[in-house]
């Protein structure tokens, strides 16, 4: 009697173990071994699941036992090293396996196997390992990396042969695609393999990559078909691909020998997986390039606050360019109050910036908060917000009312006057791209388009383009000769932890436009509008001093023990508040601190300061299990990227 531990695909936490099966003398598609995908009965249904162990004896009775159906393709879908990898992560972030197995396999289809089998590199091992081009000239290479100093140089050495965690600030105006091509074909010459993560499919230094790796690379951006997405991790399971290129869903994807793990712009939100396991990319990359004895690599100009404690725990190591080559690099950035100008939504200098560089035949980019039209209201007068008397929540202007909560239902035929200066004038906190695109329409004559999203083409230059935070690409559309950020008081008061950090992230992004390709930085133009410009990450942009923005970050958040002083994990569950909290205040260790109940959608949230994250999921286990097993349904996520 053989019998298969198998990982059930199944999402009730309470069915977080392998069962198991009878494995048949007959079973098509020859013995089944660990790491295989099989079809199997479960609870009345047919669903998948993944061996994880074989053995010839079982504590379950054996007329209790049910046989496997089928395998689902002859082929190993998790070798070893990648199932301690899946093992880990359901730990880390505190997931049952199998909806780590579930996100991080694709659906089986049986005609790409098919012709991939035709054409002779399927089943894996069919095919000889493909070999890449040579390494990029040495010298160009040195040259390329100089103003990095001795970290570049220590980057640059781990790639060819060695091992290393990194986070790499890149200079202002970098190429990011050509600095990514050179590792990558490095890395290739070395007869490693690369994975590199982006936040979204219309990534240009994603498309250098590419085509630097040729027909090495599966480029699996933009939510691929079910056949396109099978196909490409088939190639990459098979070694015919070499390179993987894509978005989160690509974390896990199979590489046999991987050399370099790539995050482009880590602080992304876009990286952190919204169901189950909620892993975040960085964390995944950097324990897979850990693993291969590989180059783990995250890239941003101002990192999370979990890069930024992996920095200060030495975990990471820096790759930051000489302060005085991104002193003279970084883009000329005036911080605007308006104290002296009358009351409008673009300053004069913002105004002039963006003329001037319609003018000069380029680009001006205006970053909006939002798409639409903004719905937070303020006073005219004063900017005070304007909250509802019942909740406090903020309002809005429906088509029948002057204002309306949605929160509570409340309505006001006639805006109340502002308790701070008397007025009785609302507007919008921060204008949304809609309407800023509205309002330069009649003010400049240079066309004006709105690109909410990705994927949005801009027209050709000269144009003023009003973008969002999914317009906001790791290279410009074109030169931009202007970039006006108008409300960095409203993104940076957002109710979220992460607004401050977010906000530079975003402005030092698109400031950055101004200075790509330009041979001299001191006519970039930047203007920041801000009635705060004593705020941190005010002065951090100005001065482009991301690392002085996090000492004086982590200093506010210490006391709170906010990351990156402590980790946090946000627990949803359906329930009544008071016992919910009860119950978790139970089984919680000591030194962990609850808050909550917090408005969330139809459960009640709780956020958990703890210095050891592993306790605190060990605590909960049991207490998830139980809710699990009574139906109740429970989230919990580890490092959350909004945690209020």
């Amino acid at each position: 009697m053989r019998i298969a531990q198998v990982v059930v695909e199944v999402e009730p936490l309470h069915l977080d173990r392998p069962f198991d099966y009878l494995v048949p003398e007959d079973l098509d598609g020859g013995p089944v071994s660990v790491g295989q995908r099989v079809q199997v009965a479960f609870a009345g249904r047919s669903v998948r699941g993944l061996v994880v162990g074989v053995g010839t004896s079982s504590a379950v009775d054996p007329s209790r036992l049910r046989p496997i159906r089928r395998l689902l393709g002859a082929h190993t879908w998790v070798r070893p090293d990648e199932l301690a990898v899946l093992r880990w992560a359901a730990e880390r972030f505190g997931a049952p396996l199998a909806d780590v197995v579930r996100h991080a396999l694709p659906g089986r289809v049986v005609d790409v196997e098919r012709r991939a089998a035709t054409a002779g590199w399927f089943p894996p091992g069919t095919a000889p390992r493909p070999r890449s081009d040579p390494p990029p000239d040495a010298t160009s290479l040195a040259a390329a990396w100089a103003p990095y100093g001795t970290s570049g140089d220590a980057l640059l050495a781990a790639t060819r042969a060695g091992a290393g965690a990194f986070l790499w600030r890149p200079l202002p105006g970098e190429d990011l695609g050509a600095r990514l091509a050179e590792l990558t074909q490095l890395t290739l010459a070395g007869d490693r393999d690369v994975l590199v993560v982006v936040p979204d499919p219309s990534s240009p230094v994603a498309d250098a990559v590419v085509r630097a790796a040729g027909d090495l690379a599966v480029d699996l951006r933009g939510g691929p078909s079910p056949r396109r997405h099978y196909k490409g991790w088939l190639e990459a399971r098979s070694g015919v691909a070499r390179v993987v290129v894509g978005e989160r869903g690509v974390a896990f994807a199979p590489l046999e020998r991987l050399g370099l793990a790539v995050v482009l712009d880590e602080a992304n939100p876009a990286h952190k997986e919204r169901r189950s396991p909620r892993h975040h990319v960085r964390e995944v990359v950097l324990e897979r390039a850990r693993r291969a004895r590989g180059v783990g690599l995250v890239i941003g100009t101002v990192p999370s606050a979990i890069a930024w404690g992996l920095l200060r725990d030495r975990r990471l190591q820096p790759i930051v360019p000489d302060r005085a080559a991104e002193r003279r690099a970084r883009p000329r950035v005036r911080v605007v109050t308006q104290e002296t100008q009358a009351r409008a939504r673009l300053s004069r200098e913002a105004t002039s910036a963006l003329r001037a560089a319609t003018a000069a035949g380029t680009y001006g980019v205006v970053l909006a908060a939002r798409r639409g039209q903004g719905r937070v209201l303020v006073c005219r007068g004063c900017g005070e917000r304007v909250a509802c008397p019942t909740c406090a929540s903020s309002l809005l202007v429906p088509p029948d009312a002057a204002l309306l909560c949605e929160g509570c239902g409340w309505r006001a035929r006639r805006v109340p006057r502002c308790p701070g200066c008397g007025g009785t004038e609302v507007v919008p906190l921060a204008a949304g791209a809609e309407r800023l695109g509205a309002e330069l329409t009649r003010m400049l004559t240079a066309p004006v388009v709105v690109l909410e999203g990705y994927g949005q083409v801009a027209p050709p230059p000269p144009a003023v383009l009003v973008t969002t935070r999914g317009s906001v690409l790791d290279a410009p559309p074109g030169p931009v000769g202007a970039v006006v950020l108008p409300d960095l008081d409203g993104q940076l008061r957002r109710p979220s932890l992460d607004a401050a950090e977010d906000t530079l992230r975003l402005a030092c992004a698109v400031a950055g436009w101004t200075v790509h390709g330009r041979a001299d930085p001191e006519a970039s133009q930047v203007v920041a509008q801000t009635r705060e410009p004593e705020h941190h990450a005010v002065a951090a942009l100005a001065a482009w001093d991301p690392g002085g923005f996090w000492r004086a970050e982590a200093a506010l958040r210490a006391p709170l023990r906010f990351p990156p002083a402590a980790q946090v994990l946000r627990v949803e569950v359906a329930g009544d508040g008071l016992a919910v909290a009860a119950a978790l205040r139970e089984v919680l260790p000591a030194e962990a601190e609850l808050l909550g109940p917090l408005p969330a959608e139809g459960r009640q949230a709780f956020l958990c300061k703890t210095a050891d994250r592993r306790a605190v999921l060990a605590a909960l286990r049991p207490l998830r299990e139980r809710w699990s097993l009574a139906g109740v349904e429970a989230r919990v996520d580890v490092d959350p990227v909004d945690a209020l």
